[in-house]
């Protein structure tokens, strides 16, 4: 399939994502020089459906109105004519059972996937100051529509994409063998026809790139940032682990934003994914199912951890070889690194596990979280011991360079001291008392 025939089918066909009568009208009647609010309610109007979710979600959380929104006149006149066409367009083509499963891709993991995003680029927004939060969130909302149009379109040659194994190359690269263009190309020019903002048709179009510096918009570096803090379990393209560290960095220095600021943002994003949820009307899955990837997520790290351990004991063992004062200051530095970052993400995880419990206590589940509670507690008392075994290699670490080196230095086997210290923590008393240590 090459990439021309791809361009120019989404330049031409009016019916891209098999949109409703109704939406087909409201792209049709914005795009008049001479509509008027008015003309655009009385067409919404004409779809019950559309008109409810279109109200429910003017009146969510997110857009903390002080009053409620009863019409769609109303509606229109406090979000604005681009806002509700795009959560027009959103409820229209968000649908998971679109999502064929002869491409391969899990709808679920997929939108999950899709609101995590907007989640981020809400709170990343907000953070910055961003002028306006609602064109970040829609722009986090419409990132992927051009993957969704391979999955609607052509789903068994995107389960091609996803059966290629992740070392042939990226999904860019992997979806650009098939069809001869990306899904980031194919959303740009879905964009532009759908004729969305400038400022979001240039931030869909980008999604994958680095940082850009220059830039007249915040906007295209907040959605970067939002899609580089998600976690992709819907395509098996999972990028390394530590080139996504830099490119966070990266795009968390473009955007002023603190270690702790990205830290609170990746931590609130699965109790916010799940409130998007419920407001789009969009069913990603059950709270137990939500736990129990969160728990999932929880030991994968901890298994990433142990490797990376491994890796760094390894190349420090080279370095020191080499030259040993120097390897050992380096190895110091890695390894500080590695342990910051991974008790940030076991904290995150522990976080975002009580933020879905308090979620099902809302919603007076109690009897769920009384099942779940003995499983719950003891994946929590094991993270915080790992953290404070991290915690207490740390203080080990940190004066290495204070040191002499004649000899394998014992930073260097970080993986089996942190073995050694989760032995001694078994017993609670020692436990309490490294607790209080690490204070």
């Amino acid at each position: 399939m090459k990439k021309i025939p791809i361009v120019d089918q989404v330049r031409k066909d009016s019916n891209l994502l098999s949109l409703p009568q109704v939406l087909s009208e409201v792209l049709e009647e914005v795009a008049k020089e001479n509509f008027s609010a008015d003309s655009l309610a009385n067409i919404i109007l004409k779809d019950p459906s559309l008109t409810s979710r279109l109200l429910r979600m003017s009146n969510s959380s997110f857009y903390q109105r002080f009053a409620e929104i009863k019409t769609v006149h109303q509606a229109i006149s406090v979000l604005g004519v681009t806002t509700v066409k795009c959560l027009a367009l959103s409820a229209s083509i968000f649908h998971p059972e679109r999502i064929s499963k002869e491409s391969g891709v899990d709808a679920s993991e997929f939108f999950i996937y899709v609101l995590s995003v907007a989640a981020g680029c809400k709170k990343i927004a907000r953070e910055t100051s961003y002028t306006s939060t609602e064109e970040a969130f829609i722009a986090g909302l419409l990132h992927d529509i051009g993957l969704l149009f391979f999955l609607h379109k052509y789903p068994a040659q995107y389960r091609k994409v996803v059966a290629t194994e992740p070392d042939k190359g990226s999904l860019i690269e992997r979806e650009k063998k098939v069809f001869g263009a990306d899904h980031s190309e194919v959303g740009y020019h879905m964009a532009e026809e759908w004729r969305i903002p400038k400022e979001i048709v240039e931030a869909i179009r980008d999604h994958h790139e680095g940082p850009v510096e220059d830039s007249e918009t915040p906007l295209p570096n907040i959605v970067r940032l939002a899609v580089a803090l998600t976690r992709d379990r819907f395509s098996g393209s999972e990028p390394d682990l530590e080139d996504r560290l830099a490119r966070i960095s990266a795009l968390s220095e473009a955007l002023s934003l603190t270690k702790e600021q990205v830290d609170e943002i990746s931590s609130s994003l699965l109790s916010e994914t799940f409130d998007i949820a419920q407001y789009l009307g969009l069913d990603i899955g059950n709270i137990e199912e939500m736990l129990t990837k969160a728990n999932q997520e929880i030991w994968k790290t901890y298994l990433i951890i142990e490797n990376l351990f491994k890796e760094r004991q390894e190349l420090s063992q080279n370095l020191l070889q080499q030259e040993r004062a120097k390897g050992a200051i380096e190895s110091k530095n890695i390894a500080m690194a590695t342990l910051s970052h991974y008790l940030n993400n076991a904290v995150m995880a522990i976080y975002g596990r009580s933020q879905i419990l308090r979620m099902m206590l809302r919603k007076g589940q109690q009897d769920k979280i009384i099942d779940q509670l003995e499983d719950s507690l003891q994946k929590i008392d094991l993270s915080v011991k790992k953290i404070v075994a991290v915690l207490e290699e740390m203080k080990e670490v940190s004066p290495i360079d204070e040191q002499r080196f004649d000899s394998m230095s014992k930073a260097m086997n970080i993986d089996d001291r942190i073995e050694k210290r989760l032995e001694k923590l078994s017993d609670d008393v020692k436990f309490d008392e490294a607790v209080n240590s690490a204070h």
